[in-house]
């Protein structure tokens, strides 16, 4: 499944997909706009099937009751969720447009990489661990941004990401879509692929 989100300072595309003869994704997104800023998250719960959406999706659920909140205490937030539950690996971002700052969070290996358009890159070594409701050291970072930036957020299923060539030459990631997401698919396991453009 492809979705797309466009505020008009901000461009997101983003797929989910199950794991090849799965009927059920264990991983879950969301973006959250508002006038001042944009939240992007991806979570992935644990193992396989239902139990991992369950994780998956009760970490998204939290990000959406409290994105107003900084990128660290929605992660926090997100642990004490799933408590009692299996467990999941996440990455949240929020894009300041008042600031023109990005903020990273991360537990697990969920990737983050971002493109500054003249080639520079940032890309945060993902933590160890997973949320689980058990204490957790929360870390994050934020960094400015410029105008034409790229970047990818994905799950641990994706065989490779795109490239940075392909990210920053591309106007719109739904314009380039085919060529993001190509019909054989990224999945070796449960994947979730989100490409953002400013």
């Amino acid at each position: 499944m492809i979705s797309y989100y466009d505020d008009g300072k901000i461009e997101v595309a983003i797929l989910e997909q199950a794991k090849p003869g799965k009927a059920c994704c264990g991983d879950a997104h969301t973006v959250i706009h508002t006038e001042e800023y944009t939240v992007c998250a991806v979570a992935d719960g644990l193992g396989s099937g239902e139990g991992a959406l369950q994780s998956a999706k009760a970490a998204i659920e939290t990000i959406e009751a409290n994105h107003h909140a900084s990128v660290e205490e929605m992660m926090e937030a997100c642990n004490e969720s799933l408590l009692f539950m299996r467990g999941a690996v996440m990455t949240i971002i929020k894009v300041d447009y008042v600031r023109s700052e990005i903020c990273y969070s991360n537990v697990g290996n969920i990737g983050f990489v971002f493109h500054f358009p003249d080639g520079k890159t940032i890309q945060p070594i993902p933590s160890r661990g997973y949320l689980s409701g058990k204490k957790q050291t929360i870390k994050s970072q934020c960094f400015k941004y410029e105008k034409g930036s790229a970047f990818l957020l994905f799950s641990d299923g994706i065989q490779t990401p795109p490239s940075k060539n392909m990210l920053l030459k591309m106007t719109s990631p739904k314009k380039a879509a085919e060529e993001l997401f190509p019909a054989d698919g990224y999945a070796i396991d449960d994947v979730t692929l989100l490409v953002g453009k400013l």
